[in-house]
């Protein structure tokens, strides 16, 4: 078991019971008393739209001729299949969403979780047929450093709100460097037998949950971990997205 980080760890726990027992301003203007964002906050959040590629990537202004239609891929996903079958993310990561997710993320802060619960209640499950969630994690380093870990706190919650059993089944076995600033194969290279699965998954259809899809690379690597162990299908749920230039 990883040891604990007590100092690290009263102070998300202090956090969240202040946030239930106090009222607080809108998280990011200061404004409102509800706890939540504003609606002019709310506005400020740049939307995704469905359908996308298989991985998360928006098709600009092309849409499938149906609803129900399978998008089609971009020239990476071609190229290089993701293992996992499909990705959604319900915003781009842009201003002010990566400027929530960072404190959210680095400072435990937990008033971002209840400022974003209105929006993440409304997120329908994406895929009607999952038997889990699954939280990709992060290694136990970085966790005691943190106190926190997001996505285990999001698959927690999206758990709750899509009434599906949360399975934590993969653990981060090496700590890798941080992704931040690597190329895509840097990334994939950082992260080659980075997970280990530590619950039977034969057979289920999982969803990976989140808080940022970039390059995809962390997604790859444990969707793969997870086939490999027997899952049927594993597919990803992130908060945001990073979209490259030409989409941005």
């Amino acid at each position: 078991m990883a040891p604990v980080n007590l100092k690290a760890a009263t102070k998300v726990y202090c956090s969240l019971l202040f946030n239930h027992i106090a009222p607080s301003p809108c998280t990011l203007c200061g404004q409102s008393e509800s706890g939540a964002l504003c609606v002019d906050c709310l506005h400020l959040l740049a939307r995704l739209s469905v359908p996308a590629c298989r991985c998360g990537l928006p098709h600009g202004n092309e849409q499938p001729a149906e609803a129900d239609a399978v998008p089609p891929l971009c020239g990476r996903c071609i190229r290089q299949p993701p293992p996992f079958s499909a990705s959604q993310a319900p915003l781009q990561y842009s201003f002010p969403i990566d400027a929530l997710i960072t404190r959210y993320k680095h400072r435990a802060d937990l008033t971002v979780e209840r400022a974003l619960a209105p929006l993440l209640a409304e997120t329908p499950l994406p895929w009607a047929d999952t038997d889990a969630v699954c939280p990709l994690p992060v290694h136990w380093r970085r966790r005691w450093r943190r106190g926190f870990d997001q996505g285990h706190h999001l698959a927690r919650l999206m758990g709750q709100y899509w009434q599906r059993p949360v399975l934590p089944a993969l653990v981060r076995q090496r700590a890798t460097a941080s992704q931040q600033g690597l190329s895509r194969r840097q990334r994939q290279r950082n992260l080659r037998q980075a997970f280990h699965c530590q619950h039977p998954v034969a057979g289920l259809r999982l969803i990976l949950v989140d808080d940022v899809m970039t390059t995809g690379s962390s997604a790859r690597a444990a969707a793969q971990c997870l086939l490999d162990h027997g899952a049927e299908d594993v597919r990803v749920w992130t908060l945001a997205r990073t979209l490259p230039p030409s989409l941005a």
